[in-house]
């Protein structure tokens, strides 16, 4: 009888490792399989990589125009801290920096999905293989994108979940070192800055602490590297093209700019209204925070706000495009970890489907390039964002009873 026993144990156990090896083995096929069309498409495009090099070449020899109208290269709009990581490339042909930056990329790509599965060991269950298969759908449109622009989002991403890795780390260093990074991406592109107000708000002292150091980090790096007289002339032209980044990206006429901002704005909301919406949803979200962080149970709660976070600070940015989606990706973690816990909220679940629907499935590579025009055009996917916002919300009031981490 007990051999029998030891023989049925061995084979539910064999049988479970099988199980476990086949999903991890088809992880590594559907990760790599996203990775060559990317790769691909990269190649093909460079669309903002361009932008970068020709920028550092300015900062070298005529830093006057780094923030000026230079034709069909735009304006820059990055912070004077990314002028200080980007400089080396200007020293680099064009070609070599392509495929370095591709490289890079990749490198980002697999810390991503690493990163994702420590922050939410809920991916590795095999139990929701589901649940990691929907975010890996999710991520597609936005990874994709990212390849094809060779634009930074996928890099900051990456970046901002190492950030909260950190974060978590009950090491006082670690937590110091999360608030850095947090600040350094607010640094590079100044979207991640709401990230940084809700750290400070919501994480611990040392982790407030490393803002604070980010931050210094961030205002006096161009000055030590660049110099006086320069840097203070780049700050100038950065502050004078973030406040007039409208004129190159209407939120009525650049369909592809898909946030709340141009929501209301195609439903002919005033800009002065506009702006108030959004300071006024920002400002509410960060007075939860701070209410609820008094609770004994903000613990459990935290990872979810956190979630929340990174969704608003794309919903409510005003020059979200699709390959700002990446960000969206912790909210659809939260939402399989939710599901590990309150398996049978049907409400949020058809929330979630919704979202995922006007967020993934509008994509060109789904739809074909005239109805993604038509979706973008009438904000489907912005209506998807605001989905899974509530959604996410809907998750919090339900207080899950254990963390989401």
């Amino acid at each position: 009888m007990e051999t029998g026993s030891n023989f049925e144990g061995c084979r539910f156990y064999s049988l479970g490792l099988i199980s476990i090896t086949m999903q991890n083995n088809m992880k590594w096929f559907l990760l790599v399989a996203l990775l060559i069309p990317c790769w691909v498409i990269g190649v093909q495009y460079e669309i903002d990589l361009v932008v970068l090099h020709e920028t550092a070449k300015f900062l070298i020899h005529d830093f006057t125009r780094v923030y000026a109208q230079n034709g069909n290269l735009g304006r820059y709009f990055y912070g004077p801290f990314s002028l200080v990581l980007i400089k080396p490339l200007g020293f680099l042909s064009f070609s070599f920096v392509k495929y370095f930056w591709l490289c890079l990329q990749t490198v980002c790509y697999f810390f991503f999905w690493n990163i994702l599965n420590r922050l939410f060991p809920v991916l590795r269950d095999k139990k929701y293989f589901w649940g990691w298969f929907l975010v890996w759908i999710v991520s597609i449109n936005p990874i994709h994108n990212n390849y094809q622009s060779n634009n930074i989002q996928l890099m900051l991403a990456t970046l901002m979940l190492w950030a909260e890795l950190w974060a978590q780390n009950p090491s006082d260093t670690k937590q110091t070192l999360g608030g850095v990074l947090m600040t350094l991406a607010a640094g590079i592109k100044v979207f991640p800055a709401f990230l940084v107000v809700y750290y400070f708000l919501a994480k611990s002292r040392a982790t407030q602490k490393g803002i604070l150091l980010g931050t210094l980090m961030v205002v006096i790096s161009p000055f030590l590297f660049l110099g006086l007289n320069k840097s203070l002339f780049l700050y100038q032209g950065f502050f004078s093209n973030l406040t007039t980044y409208s004129a190159e990206n209407s939120l009525t006429r650049t369909n592809d700019i898909l946030c709340l901002p141009s929501l209301l704005a195609r439903f002919q909301v005033s800009s002065t209204v506009n702006h108030l919406i959004i300071l006024s949803i920002s400002a509410l979200f960060f007075i939860w925070v701070l209410v609820s962080k008094r609770s004994p149970k903000f613990a459990m709660r935290e990872p979810y706000f956190w979630s929340l976070a990174w969704a608003l600070s794309v919903f409510l940015n005003p020059s979200t495009r699709p390959h700002y989606f990446i960000f969206y990706v912790p909210a659809f973690c939260s939402f399989v970890n939710y599901c590990s816990i309150r398996a049978n909220d049907h409400f949020v679940k058809m929330m979630i489907g919704i979202s995922t629907l006007l967020i993934a499935f509008t994509a060109e590579g789904v739809v074909g390039k005239n109805w993604n025009e038509w979706f973008e055009a009438n904000s489907l996917p912005t209506y998807g964002m605001a989905f899974l916002c509530f959604s996410m919300i809907w998750m919090i009031h339900r207080n899950p009873a254990r963390s989401a981490t």
